[in-house]
Formats: structure tokens, C-alpha cells, sequence
């Protein structure tokens, strides 16, 4: 079977759709299949030393992570399934189009979030979710969320009763992630192995406005009475300003500023903590593959209560829910696993043995392989 990969982003741009595009694409391919991805060409995020299956199309026009692939059509023909991660303005329309005038090949979409903004960009995604997006999702032969609690919220809640709508939750891969120990990353940034570390993993630009930086580090100073350290890991064109913004603190030496980190080192920043955070503001978050992988590490994680984004986090077992945009709540919440250590490794040991459960890859992964078995009515 010859599966396309149709996907806004891709590594190695940091960002959640690309790394789900990035897993299935990896693992289909182990399994036998033959995979190609097609992402932008973008300017401000070219590709590194891309396998021969991913294609970077260099677009028309683009703007931030959008862009207008119309050449997209040519190559859509040449498979079994195409399979589109959505939001993806100007390559998700394409693909509609294709699938009004030809309808030939199997349509499935993982919509993974609703974009949400003001001002002039608020204007164009309003207009493109009465407009275009209805067309979009009309063609799709299935239509995949990462859970029922996030689509029940979400842009797309008329269609839950539509029997296309299926859940599938992202998985983690649990050999890379796991728990332990890492020194030799506390001891790069000077954090003593006798204080508790707070893990933070996203991206730091406009793209990722909605991961709450900002909250967070109102609600590190609230804590300024007991000891911890911040590992922030991650990058971006709003890194500076954060930076800023913590310099002011009366903590700002206990905030690390890691930036970016590679793939393979990754895990270690999740076994130099203690316990994990996700201070997200709003729906643009919609499930939290950095929960998965902190679950995966054996550590408990902080959360705002957003649809979809807790559902990976059991409140009081694996870890624990905050309310949106409220710092001070988020504070308590940390203070809390701060002040019990022992709570918190708790936590941290359900949450691994969660992740073992729920979101091991290989079991999703054959759920895929149904999907696609299922609409090109292969066997």
C-alpha cells in the first residue's frame, strides 16, 4: 500500500503535528509500507538531511505555517491513501479539490486542533472554518481525533454522531522515554541532584503562543519560598522576549533557558526532572504528546484542564489539572508536588504504567493500519 503523508510541518520544525506525521511515517514504513510525506518548502523552516520520502514542494505563497501547494494536486493520483494533518491551510484545500473532481483515491484526515487567534488572522480562520472547512471534511473518507473529549469541543462537534469520526490518541514511544536518572544535565545547568526540577518542553514562537509561557513564569514566582529549578527546553522567535521577562523575577536564576535540544537528548531533560508542566491557555493545544513522553519518563505532569489535553493526565493520580490562564492554581498545583515528593513519585510511577497501557505505539499503530485497510477495502 502507498500512503501519502500530507502535513503542514515536519522535523525538524518542533511542533506536534509534524513529530505525529514524523511517528507514523517511521513506523508505517518499519511495517512494510511505502510512505512519502509532502511539507512545505518553507523559508523560514527548511528541512535537514531529509530521507528520499519526504518531498519539501516549495509553495506559492506562505505565511507563518501556512502555504498554497497547488502543484500538490499532480502527485495525489500515485497513491492507495492520502492521509492529511490538519490544519493545513493552503494544502488542505488542494487536497478537497482533488477529491471533488476526482474523488479516486481514500481521504483521511487527522484534524488536530482548532486554530485560534485574533485580530485579522482570527478574521481569516473564521472565515475559512464557515467557508472551506466544511468542503474539507466532507470528502474524508474518516476522520480521526485524538479524542472524543477535544472533538466534543472543538470545530468539528456537529460531525461527532458521523460514524467517519474515530478515535485515535497519539502514542509515545516507551523504550526511548523511560525512567532514570540524568546528571550530567543538572550538572550542565549548576542544578544541584538535592533540588526538585520542573520540566517544560514547546516551542517558544508565535506558532506556539498558546503553550503559556507566560503563566508559568507568574507561577514560578509565586514560588519563590521553596526550592526548585525550571529546565525550559525549547526554541523559537518568542525565546527572547520569555527570557526577558524572567530576568526581572526574583527566581530568574532558578529558570534555565535550555533552548533546543536535539531528538536523541531529549530524554535525558525528562530524567533530570521531577515533574513536568503544560501550562497551555486555550484550544489551539489539543492533546499533549510532551504528557505522553513525561508519562513515559515516570513523571507526574501539571496541566491545565483543556479538552482533550486531560485526557492524558488522571487529576490526582498521574498528575494533576489547573484551570487556564490561572497562575496562581497552577502554582498550588506544583507547590503541592514540591512539597511531597513522595506524591509526586507516585504519580509519576502510575503515569508510566499509564502510558504502558493506553499509548504504546504498536497497538495504535495496527488501529492505523485498520483505518487504511478499511477505506482503500484492502485486507
Amino acid at each position: 500500500m502507498k500512503i501519502a503523508q500530507i502535513t503542514p510541518v515536519y522535523p525538524p520544525y518542533a511542533g506536534g503535528i509534524g513529530s505525529i506525521a514524523h511517528e507514523y511515517t517511521e513506523r508505517l514504513r518499519a511495517l512494510g509500507f511505502d510512505v512519502q510525506v509532502t511539507t512545505p518548502a518553507y523559508r523560514h523552516a527548511r528541512g535537514g538531511n531529509d530521507p528520499e520520502y519526504v518531498h519539501r514542494m516549495a509553495p506559492v505563497v506562505e505565511w507563518g505555517n501556512a502555504a498554497f501547494l497547488p502543484r500538490l494536486r499532480k502527485i495525489l493520483s500515485d497513491y492507495d491513501v492520502i492521509h492529511l494533518h490538519y490544519p493545513f491551510f493552503g494544502g488542505a484545500e488542494v487536497v478537497a479539490f482533488d477529491q471533488i473532481v476526482s474523488g479516486k483515491v481514500p481521504f483521511v484526515v487527522t484534524y488536530h486542533m482548532d486554530v485560534v487567534a485574533s485580530g485579522l488572522k482570527g478574521a481569516f480562520f473564521a472565515a475559512h472554518r464557515r467557508a472551506l472547512m466544511p468542503a474539507i471534511m466532507k470528502r474524508a473518507d474518516r476522520i480521526l481525533v485524538s479524542s472524543m473529549d477535544y472533538a466534543a469541543y472543538s470545530d468539528i462537534k456537529l460531525l461527532l454522531d458521523d460514524k467517519r469520526v474515530v478515535e485515535l490518541p497519539f502514542g509515545v514511544d516507551l523504550d526511548r522515554f523511560h525512567p532514570g536518572h540524568a546528571p550530567n544535565v543538572r550538572s550542565r545547568h549548576g542544578i544541584p541532584m538535592t533540588e526538585p526540577v520542573i520540566v517544560f518542553v514547546g516551542g517558544l514562537d508565535k506558532a506556539h503562543y498558546f503553550k503559556g509561557m507566560a503563566v508559568l513564569l507568574d507561577a514560578l514566582e509565586l514560588l519563590k519560598d521553596v526550592p526548585w529549578h525550571a529546565l525550559i527546553v525549547g526554541d523559537g522567535d518568542l525565546r527572547e522576549s520569555y527570557e526577558a521577562m524572567a530576568r526581572v523575577t526574583p527566581v530568574s536564576n532558578r529558570i534555565h533557558f535550555v533552548g533546543h535540544v536535539a531528538w536523541d537528548h531529549l530524554p535525558e531533560y525528562y530524567r533530570a526532572g521531577n515533574m513536568h508542566v503544560l501550562p497551555s491557555v486555550d484550544r489551539s493545544e489539543a492533546f499533549g504528546m510532551v504528557n505522553l513522553e513525561a508519562a513515559a519518563s515516570g513523571l507526574p505532569s501539571v496541566v491545565c484542564a483543556l479538552p482533550g489535553v486531560r485526557t492524558t493526565v488522571v487529576h490526582g493520580q498521574t498528575g494533576m489539572h489547573v484551570e487556564p490562564r490561572n497562575a496562581k492554581d497552577l502554582a498550588d498545583a506544583l507547590r503541592e508536588l514540591l512539597l511531597h515528593p513522595t506524591t509526586a513519585e507516585r504519580m509519576g510511577e502510575q503515569a508510566r504504567r499509564r502510558a504502558e497501557e493506553e499509548y504504546a505505539w504498536p497497538g495504535l499503530m495496527d488501529r492505523l493500519v485498520g483505518v487504511y485497510k478499511d477505506v482503500a477495502k484492502t485486507t
